[in-house]
């Protein structure tokens, strides 16, 4: 995620976790950095859709944690032009993070396809193992035929837009 940056700033967005939260899910995700040897300034999220879409035309990453998918879509669906905003960036999502950036995804708690805000085109079915294979083809036939990606856990892929 700061791959090719100098002093790279990440947003890290917490949308997706109650409020009261997200200062210690900031502090988890900083953690997660330490091994990297150059200077990063983190900026944690504010739901306020005005300030938010300032804090995006800053960063140079976007990280998208993982979480409750409904409640990181009904807030940042209050960000308007949020595809533009993240244009030239590098925009991480991690579970939720990633389902929200798709078209469709499903949810194996819920064991249902829901609607993600569409910014790629792409179906997603992320925490994947073989034993999903059923839900997986369900989604794959889902609506239209977009390109669709199995995340397995602890992998990631890189989509270039």
């Amino acid at each position: 995620m700061v791959k090719g940056v100098k002093m790279p700033r990440i947003l890290v967005v917490c949308f997706s976790k109650p409020k009261k939260t997200w200062p210690e899910e900031f502090e988890w995700e900083k953690k997660k950095f330490t091994h990297i040897k150059k200077k990063i300034e983190f900026i944690l999220a504010d739901d306020d859709p005005e300030i938010f879409s300032k804090q995006v035309k800053r960063a140079d990453t976007i990280y998208i944690k993982g979480g409750d998918n409904r409640l990181l879509i009904d807030k940042i669906k209050k960000t308007n032009n949020l595809e533009k905003l993240f244009r030239g960036k590098i925009v991480a999502g991690s579970s939720a993070g990633a389902n929200v950036l798709s078209k469709y995804y499903y949810v194996r708690g819920k064991k249902r396809i829901e609607k993600g805000m569409g910014i790629l085109p792409i179906k997603v079915f992320v925490h994947y193992s073989k034993k999903w294979a059923k839900e997986f083809k369900s989604l794959k036939e889902y609506k239209e035929d977009l390109e669709i990606y199995k995340i397995p856990e602890t992998k990631y892929l890189i989509i270039r837009k």
